[in-house]
């Protein structure tokens, strides 16, 4: 009798829950970001024919549902249609030229179920992702119940993984919450009587990241860690492991997670298509170990902040009798993060696809999710549990707020006051200052700018024209500037950076006068190179000064600034020593008389801007005249 009131009492939990997961399909679209056109385009395959190779009609229906895609299916199609053709990169070819997608169809496969039935009953199918997501949530909501017994804190656990990044990937049309809820879900069926359910979700989180295999070792350890008791044996503990169910669950699990590699296998030759294309394993390093963890933009502690802090505490409040386990279940579950994190160090693509924290550091962060879930089976005061609710509440609503190719707003207000405390990973400084997913270029100098001036710059040690890209030909940069070196020879200037006093005579003065030299004394950008009319300094603010001094026995009598206007600007106001000349329009190069001007060995020319204003919304300069010529007569 018992077991059948367990049973109803759980179906009444996964019912509510089931209720509540429904309406979020119905009110937010889904999100096609990460890898989608490939899961979304094998969906499609193994709906239309049973198989995951692509074909031409695949990527027809792919491309009319899904128009925003047509960039890389575009891309893709010479390669469907002609077998000499190069593929489009996310896209391989396998055995008798066939062509897969790079990513296992683990997660493709199961979205198909939904596809199907959202088909069949009128429905939008591509929303069978947000199902499929939400689906192994409900798993997790039925592991939460097996561990909690009771609805209140069966929705207070899906409450936190949703706190923890659930509510920055559940709407992915990628295998992010999958993973996360799988791993989660496998941990706490594994250790709470379930054993083959926990392995068999854990294996499918494997088909699509790899790494998390490593729960076939630290399941078993966590296992040992939880039946531990003060004065027990070493026997009693790892007794609970050693059970035939528990040793048959682990094959069962890897036997599922095999799949994928003996397919590749199969296809490739090789047992992971994506680690011979797209890892370097020379990458794994303290850098990106650190940036892993730590970096402010993408780094798990965007995401879980207070659930550390809540362990830490949690640990620190527990009785004597007990803090020697709690402390056994997160020092194993913290090590398991760490094994699952390194080999996600190799990513060729570091900055990829995320929203708030990477994708890894997502589904990473479970094993620390479940430790706090082993801790709260004793009761934690509702004051505590609300203070990490509304914690874990900014951080998600914080990793909501900028794209990946923008700096968080945490690290803009830290690069504003101490730019020095903060050396993000190179390719995520580079392509988060240049606003776009691309290469990181050793050529290049990389800068960030605050109030119109270069706070921090990137650039390789290979490069040795970092000042001439900073501040022009022959320009030096001064002010109190820091150094940081970070690995491949990459190294950030953090300042303020502004440039010295240097002579700007062969880039800005025509002048026949030897000795004749120009500055630009304030309300100036940096020199920018881009050749012809754009070799310059853009104005900032609303004046700009420039200072000449004039070779012994040169008094010009006329001048002609050259420049090109911003949006909205037509004329400048021109003073000379203090003299007010009048305004002119310096696109066309009108001569302007300094016959009225008292002459001095150095000629100071002040600049008032018709209509400053901003370049962009990421750029704080307030742009009038793009200066590119001096003359003297």
């Amino acid at each position: 009798m018992r077991p059948a009131i367990v049973r109803q009492g759980a179906a009444r939990v996964l019912l509510v829950l089931a209720l509540l997961l429904a309406l979020l399909p119905t009110a937010f679209r889904p999100q096609h970001y990460g890898d989608a056109n490939e899961y979304i385009l094998t969906t499609l395959a193994l709906a239309n024919h049973g198989t995951p190779d692509l074909r031409v009609a695949d990527l027809a229906m792919a491309r009319e549902m899904l128009p925003e895609m047509a960039a890389p299916y575009d891309l893709l199609e010479p390669g469907l249609r002609d077998p000499a053709a190069e593929l489009y990169a996310a896209y391989t070819r396998g055995r008798d030229d066939t062509v897969y997608a790079v990513h296992f169809f683990g997660y493709p496969l199961l979205a198909t179920i939904p596809y199907k039935a959202l088909q069949w009953l009128g429905l939008p199918p591509l929303k069978c992702f947000q199902i499929l997501n939400l689906a192994f949530v409900l798993v997790l909501g039925a592991a939460l119940h097996r561990a909690f017994g009771s609805l209140p804190r069966t929705l207070a656990g899906v409450g936190l993984f949703f706190l923890c990044g659930g509510a920055l990937y559940w709407n992915w049309s990628s295998p992010e919450c999958v993973t996360a809820a799988a791993l989660l879900a496998g941990l706490l069926y594994f250790t709470h009587g379930a054993p083959v359910r926990g392995a068999l979700l854990a294996g499918i989180a494997a088909l699509q990241n790899p790494t998390t295999v490593f729960f076939f070792a630290f399941a078993p350890l966590l296992l040992c860690c939880m039946h531990a008791r003060q004065g027990g044996s070493w026997r009693d503990a790892v007794a609970p492991a050693l059970q035939r169910r528990v040793v048959l669950a682990i094959g069962a699990g890897i036997a599922v997670a095999a799949l994928a590699p003996l397919f590749n296998l199969w296809a490739f030759g090789v047992p992971n298509i994506i680690a011979k294309r797209f890892t370097t394993p020379e990458l794994i390093g303290l850098t990106r170990l650190h940036s892993f963890f730590f970096d402010l933009n993408q780094g798990m502690i965007i995401a879980v902040p207070a659930l550390v802090a809540a362990l830490a505490a949690g640990l620190w409040r527990r009785e004597r009798a007990v803090r020697a386990r709690h402390a056994g279940v997160l020092a194993a579950c913290a090590l398991f993060v760490l094994c699952l994190a390194v080999p996600a160090l190799s990513i060729n693509n570091w900055n990829s696809g995320a929203t708030g924290v990477m994708r890894y550091g997502f589904w990473c962060a479970m094993p620390l999710l479940f430790a706090l879930l082993a801790g709260l089976r004793d009761p934690w005061p509702r004051a505590c549990l609300a203070l990490l609710a509304a914690a874990q509440a900014l951080c998600m609503v914080h990793a909501l707020s900028y794209h990946y190719t923008q700096f968080s707003p945490l690290t803009r207000a830290l690069f504003a006051v101490a730019p020095g405390l903060v050396n993000p990973e190179p390719e995520i400084f580079a392509e988060r200052a240049e606003h776009k997913d691309d290469y990181i270029d050793m050529s290049r100098v990389y800068t960030y700018t605050h109030d119109g001036v270069v706070v921090k710059a990137l650039y390789n040690t290979a490069n040795t024209g970092v000042h001439d890209a900073l501040c022009g030909p022959g320009g030096r940069f001064g002010g109190e500037v820091g150094t940081a070196a970070t690995y491949r020879d990459w190294r950030y200037l953090n300042g303020p950076l502004r440039c010295k006093s240097a002579d700007l005579s062969g880039v800005l003065l025509e002048s026949v006068h030897q000795g004749t030299a120009l500055r630009l004394a304030g309300g100036w950008g940096r020199i920018e190179t881009g050749g012809g009319n754009w070799t310059g300094a853009w104005s900032d603010g609303a004046t700009s000064a420039i200072e000449i001094t004039l070779a012994a026995g040169h008094r010009p009598t006329s001048m002609t600034l050259h420049g090109q206007y911003f949006d909205g600007n037509r004329r400048t106001r021109v003073a000379v020593n203090g003299k007010d000349l009048g305004t002119f329009d310096l696109a066309a190069g009108q001569a302007i008389a300094l016959t009225d001007v008292a002459m001095a060995p150095t000629l100071t020319i002040t600049l008032t801007h018709e209509a400053p204003r901003k370049a962009g919304a990421d750029d704080a300069r307030a742009l009038s005249l793009f200066l590119n010529k001096v003359r003297l007569f």
